[in-house]
C-alpha cells in the first residue's frame, strides 16, 4: 500500500480511518441512548453535543489548523516534488495526514504539551471536537501527542487506545473557524502561536473563506488596526525571505526579535517621505535583519533610527556605490505606471535601493548604515552640550588622522574621496568664519 492509498481495513490506518468507515462508526455509536454531552457555543447558540468513545486511529487531522500554517509552508518550500495541493486538497490523503501529525507534534513539543501527557497520570479530560466527517476541529495537538505516546509505549499509555469525541452538526468552514477561535485562539494565541503562524493563518482564512480584516479582528478579539499591522508585517517578512532565496522558510523569522523588527518596518516606513526613500529604508532594514549582530544595537531600535536618518544614509551610500540615475522617460514610467510621484522621490533613490540588495554589496552597505545610525545617535546626545562643536571637530580630526595613517595605500578605493574632501573643506571654511566672527566673545 502506497502513502496515498486507503487501507483495506479501517483499523490499519494510524492517521484516520477512511471516510465511509468513520461515518459508519458514528452512525452506530450515536444510535445508542444514554451518552453524556459536552456543551459548546456553536452556530450562535449553546449546544449539547453527545460524547462517544472511538479508537484513537479513527479521527483525521484538520489540515487547515492555524498553528501549523507557517510550518506547512516551510515544508512545501523544502519538498520541491510535493504536489501543490498537499495541505489544501483532499484531507483523506494519508501522506498529508502523516506529515500533519509530525508538524503538530513539533508544535506540541514547543509548548510542553507532549511533556505534560508523558506523565500517565495526565489523561484526557475534555472530548475532542470533530466535524460531521470525523475531522478534528479542536484537539489536533492533543491527538498527535496521544498517538505518538501510544505508538512509543502501548503498555504505559494504553489508556489512549480509545478517546472521547463529540461530533458537531453540519457546519461550513466559517462556522468551524469561529468555533476554533472561541475555544483556543482567543485565550492562548500569544502563547502558542508564533507571530508568523498567526499571520499566515489569518491570510489563509481571508483567501479561503473570505474573511475581512474586521471579521478577523472580531474573531480573534483584536483591533482591526492590529490585524492590518500583522498582515503588513507578514508581507514584509515574505518579501524579505523571497529576496534572500528562502521563500516560506518562516522559522528563519519567527522569533521575537524578528517580530519586533518587521513591526518596526511596518510602523516606520509610512513616516519616511517619498516612495524612493521608503524603498531605500526597507532594503536597509532588510540588510540589518539578515545580520543583526552587525546592527550595533537591537533591531527594534535600529530600524526606526534608519527611517530617521535615511537621507544621511542615502548620501553615504551614494558615495560608496556607483549608481546611475533612472532615465526620465522610460524607467520612471515603468516603475510608476506612467505617473511619476511628486513626493520627493529622486532618480537615484530606487537604483540605490536596488544596488544594496546585491549580495556583493551587502556587507559594505551594512557597515555604512550602522555607522550612520551610530553617528546620528551620538550627534543627538552631544548637540545640546556647550562642547558640541569642539567634540565634533575633534572626532572629525581623529577620523581624518586615521585615514591618513592607514588609508593612504595603493589598494584603497578612491571612489568618492575627492567629493568628500570638497565638502570637508567647505565645512572647515564655515567653522573658521564662525570662529573669526566670535573671536572676541
Amino acid at each position: 500500500m502506497t502513502a496515498n492509498e486507503l487501507p483495506s481495513n479501517a483499523k490499519d490506518s494510524k492517521y484516520g480511518w477512511p471516510k465511509p468507515a468513520r461515518l459508519d462508526e458514528f452512525s452506530k455509536l450515536l444510535a445508542k441512548a444514554g451518552q453524556p454531552t459536552h456543551r459548546v457555543v456553536f452556530q450562535g447558540k449553546n449546544q449539547d453535543i453527545r460524547i462517544i468513545r472511538v479508537p484513537i486511529e479513527l479521527p483525521k487531522y484538520r489540515l487547515t489548523n492555524g498553528r501549523t500554517a507557517s510550518l506547512q509552508q516551510e515544508y512545501m518550500a523544502k519538498q520541491a516534488k510535493t504536489r501543490e495541493d498537499f495541505f489544501t486538497g483532499d484531507p483523506e490523503m494519508l501522506d498529508a495526514q502523516e506529515v500533519q501529525h509530525n508538524l503538530l507534534l513539533q508544535v506540541a513539543r514547543q509548548s510542553d504539551l507532549q511533556k505534560f501527557f508523558e506523565d500517565p497520570a495526565n489523561r484526557q479530560v475534555e472530548p475532542l471536537l470533530l466535524d460531521e466527517y470525523g475531522i478534528v476541529v479542536n484537539g489536533n495537538r492533543r491527538l498527535s501527542c496521544w498517538r505518538h505516546l501510544l505508538q512509543k509505549d502501548s503498555a504505559k499509555y494504553g489508556h489512549f487506545r480509545h478517546i472521547d469525541v463529540a461530533v458537531l452538526p453540519h457546519a461550513d468552514e466559517k462556522e468551524l473557524d469561529r468555533l476554533e477561535a472561541t475555544l483556543q485562539i482567543q485565550k492562548d494565541i500569544r502563547a502558542d502561536y508564533s507571530w508568523d503562524a498567526q499571520a499566515n493563518m489569518m491570510l489563509a482564512k481571508q483567501r479561503r473563506d473570505g474573511f475581512s480584516n474586521k471579521e478577523l479582528a472580531d474573531l480573534y478579539g483584536m483591533k482591526e488596526s492590529e490585524v492590518r499591522e500583522l498582515l503588513d508585517m507578514r508581507a514584509y517578512a515574505d518579501e524579505y525571505l523571497r529576496t534572500r532565496g528562502k521563500a516560506n522558510l518562516w522559522s528563519l523569522v519567527s522569533d521575537g526579535g524578528n517580530e519586533y523588527a518587521f513591526r518596526k518596518i511596518s510602523t516606520s516606513r509610512p513616516k519616511v517621505a517619498g516612495v524612493g526613500n521608503q524603498e531605500l529604508f526597507k532594503q536597509a532594514a532588510f540588510a540589518m535583519i539578515e545580520k543583526p549582530e552587525e546592527a550595533g544595537g537591537r533591531l527594534y531600535e535600529v530600524i526606526p533610527a534608519i527611517a530617521e536618518s535615511v537621507n544621511e544614509i542615502k548620501a553615504r551610500l551614494q558615495d560608496a556605490f556607483e549608481v546611475k540615475p533612472l532615465d526620465d522617460s522610460k524607467e520612471l514610467d515603468d516603475l510608476f505606471g506612467g505617473v511619476v510621484p511628486d513626493d520627493g522621490t529622486t532618480q537615484i533613490d530606487l537604483p540605490l535601493a536596488k544596488e544594496i540588495q546585491k549580495q556583493e554589496n551587502l556587507d559594505l552597505a551594512r557597515k555604512i548604515i550602522a555607522d550612520v545610525v551610530e553617528t546620528q545617535k551620538q550627534l543627538k546626545l552631544d548637540e545640546k552640550t556647550a562642547f558640541f562643536l569642539f567634540n565634533r571637530v575633534t572626532a572629525a580630526h581623529t577620523q581624518l588622522a586615521a585615514a591618513v595613517k592607514t588609508g593612504l595605500r595603493a589598494e584603497s578605493s578612491r571612489r568618492g574621496v575627492a567629493k568628500q574632501l570638497d565638502q570637508i573643506e567647505y565645512q572647515v571654511k564655515q567653522i573658521r568664519a564662525f570662529l573669526a566672527k566670535h573671536a572676541d566673545d
